[in-house]
């Protein structure tokens, strides 16, 4: 990977009732995404602290292809549903790799 890569981290939280429901979009979304051709990392995690939250932990080519990804019918569906499944807002982060993190640890 390089420090051209986009990384983003977004947390949601279920709203109560809807933890599988959420669970089971996260999982066709990032099956959907897979195949993206700017998708380099695409992983969703269960916070372990924090039952019925979840965080994605996902790393782009570039700015265009996170862009393109939030174009697809499977996220943009996903957006929409949004207010139903997650309790307040996403969280999410953007970032851009240091240049002192180019090294085989320091990468995502």
């Amino acid at each position: 990977m390089s420090s051209e890569h986009k990384v983003v981290v977004a947390v949601a939280v279920a709203r109560q009732g809807q933890e599988a429901t959420l669970a089971q979009r996260l999982e066709e979304v990032a099956r959907a995404s897979w195949a993206e051709e700017g998708v380099v990392r695409y992983a969703v995690h269960a916070l372990q602290d924090t039952p019925g939250s979840f965080m994605m932990v996902e790393v782009y080519s570039s700015e265009s292809a996170f862009e393109a990804h939030l174009a697809t019918d499977h996220v943009v569906a996903l957006i929409a549903d949004l207010p139903t499944l997650v309790e307040g807002d996403l969280t999410v982060y953007q970032g851009v790799a240091e240049p002192y993190s180019a090294g085989p640890k320091g990468r995502v």
